[in-house]
């Protein structure tokens, strides 16, 4: 394409510039000669003052000159893009959206012909496995060879985890924990644990329940050694029964000193 967009004032402006930078370099290499001491500190600062006006200055004109460049600039810049930018963006959403359908229309046929496949090879298995659970990555690249050897060896794969699960002791709980992750070992393993863990809360609950019937059977032995014989009416009277302590040393200790604060006349005999 031939060139259309030309900018004509710059050399101008540079050309302006190169002589500028002449007797800026003069002044320069002038001052950066000046001795600077007590009897010449003056003049150095006179010097600086002037070059740092002079700068000012010309940074004041260059400012001006990229204002009035950028005035020009965005004014060009909008009419490009109004009769040439903006054709070349429309033209590019139109035809992307034309071979996105096209692109897309076709991978919806390949990912259609796979489900069929999926599906059929599934059934002469008699097994079901949603088609997403195979994860292909369907690409208008990949081969539909490629895609099937995927699926069919996928497929074979489960099927033979089947019937390896349907040897297992917990069938039905392994298949569901396998259809989450499709790793029959991982599975098994889940399963397994999870039956341990329960057995070994049934036997905690056991042994409480043995060691409660266990103290419940205790207190009433208890109850039936001190109880009264039923032919006392007085609460009052004195009678004599004996029975068996068996317990820590500290209990048996303050046991008694529980029957001396009572004045309970006993009888102590260690074994």
């Amino acid at each position: 394409m031939n060139e259309i967009i030309v900018l004509k004032q710059l050399p101008e402006i540079v050309e302006q510039l190169d002589l500028v930078s002449k007797e800026v370099s003069k002044k320069v290499e002038t001052a950066m000669k000046l001795v600077c001491n007590e009897d010449t500190v003056k003049e150095v600062k006179k010097t600086r003052a002037e070059l740092n006006k002079e700068f000012s200055e010309l940074e004041s004109q260059r400012k001006q000159v990229k204002q009035a460049i950028m005035a020009k600039y965005e004014e060009f810049e909008d009419i490009y893009k109004d009769k040439v930018a903006n054709l070349y963006k429309q033209a590019d959403t139109d035809l992307k959206a034309k071979i996105d359908n096209v692109e897309q229309s076709l991978k919806d046929e390949k990912e259609a012909e796979l489900r069929e496949f999926v599906k059929q090879h599934c059934e002469d298995r008699k097994i079901h496995i949603e088609y997403e659970s195979i994860g292909l990555n369907v690409t208008l690249s990949a081969s539909m060879k490629s895609l099937k050897e995927q699926a069919l060896a996928f497929i074979e794969k489960v099927a033979s985890d089947m019937k390896l699960i349907e040897l297992e002791e917990y069938s039905n709980e392994i298949f569901l924990e396998y259809q989450k992750t499709f790793d029959f070992a991982k599975s098994k393993i889940e399963v397994i644990e999870k039956h341990k863990r329960l057995e070994e809360l049934a036997k905690a609950r056991q042994e409480i329940e043995e060691r409660n019937k266990k103290e419940e059977k205790v207190a009433e032995k208890v109850e039936e050694i001190i109880e009264p014989p039923k032919e006392i009416i007085e609460e009052s009277q004195t009678v004599s029964v004996t029975f068996t302590v068996t317990d820590t040393v500290e209990k048996i200790r303050k046991l008694k000193e529980f029957m001396k604060e009572n004045n309970i006349d006993y009888q102590w005999k260690e074994k």
